[in-house]
């Protein structure tokens, strides 16, 4: 059997609906589904954030880069407009903007303790 395609990275959140407005109106990620406990973002096609209700609380005990495990990477095209839009709904910078092969990018805890980056690539 072999692996075909990611389909999914869910996060395990205190608030399911506080975390999907987040995502789907803040962060601009299109919703394909919804049910009680579970709700599906569009990455990009093929790939879904899956937000769902905590299940293991001790893994959230750590917050930002202490939580480890990965790191969401959210391409934009404005890096400054994105961060302040973020800082304004509660995500924490996290270090400062630097370059990045063909871009720049900036780290950012989002309102349920994960770690984001921030991508702005250029032309």
């Amino acid at each position: 059997m072999a692996v075909n395609d990611l389909c999914w990275i869910s996060l395990q959140v205190p608030d399911v609906e506080q975390s999907r407005s987040f995502w789907r109106d803040i962060v601009g990620l299109p919703e394909k589904s919804a049910a009680p406990g579970w709700v599906e973002l569009e990455l990009r096609p093929g790939l879904l954030l899956a937000l769902h209700p905590i299940f293991h609380a001790r893994a959230l005990d750590r917050r930002g880069y202490d939580r480890g495990g990965p790191v969401l990477g959210i391409q934009v095209a404005d890096l400054t407009e994105m961060g302040l839009l973020l800082e304004r709904h509660g995500a924490r910078p996290l270090g400062t903007v630097h370059a990045i092969p063909g871009g720049r990018a900036r780290d950012y805890e989002e309102p349920d303790g994960y770690v984001i980056e921030v991508v702005e690539l250029w032309k």
